[in-house]
């Protein structure tokens, strides 16, 4: 199940958003567990909102979304690898542990997202 991360107030009337994005259930996860290792959401309180099911949408307010933003930041900062064989791209997360690493590309999205102001996440069902 993808899941779609947006601004929750658009920068048009129409709902369009070129910051919009969509990540894989798994994509989701390493994302969040890479946040979670530089701070992000300690005690889970925010759990709701980041894993929302198909009928409710979460949405993190600013201050929890300026959260995941400084985590990710620190992850691009002091996480960052090439990738491995196999994989061309840069990669952000532990070196030890490839099931937790994520594109590069992609956590930076996700954290320039975030920084903009608050984010509603959306479970989308698979087609």
């Amino acid at each position: 199940m993808p899941f779609e991360v947006r601004p929750t107030n658009p920068v048009d009337a129409s709902g369009n958003d070129p910051r919009v994005s969509v990540f894989s259930d798994d994509e989701w996860r390493r994302l969040l567990a890479l946040a979670r290792r530089h701070g992000f959401d300690p005690e889970d309180e925010y759990a709701d909102a980041l894993n929302p099911g198909p009928e409710k949408d979460g949405v993190l307010g600013l201050a929890a979304a300026q959260e995941l933003a400084v985590a990710l930041s620190e992850a691009l900062r002091e996480e960052t690898a090439p990738g491995g064989e196999g994989d061309p791209g840069i990669r952000v997360g532990p070196p030890d542990d490839p099931g937790l690493q994520v594109d590069w590309a992609r956590a930076r999205s996700l954290g320039e997202l975030s920084e903009s102001g608050p984010v509603t996440v959306i479970w989308l069902p698979e087609t």
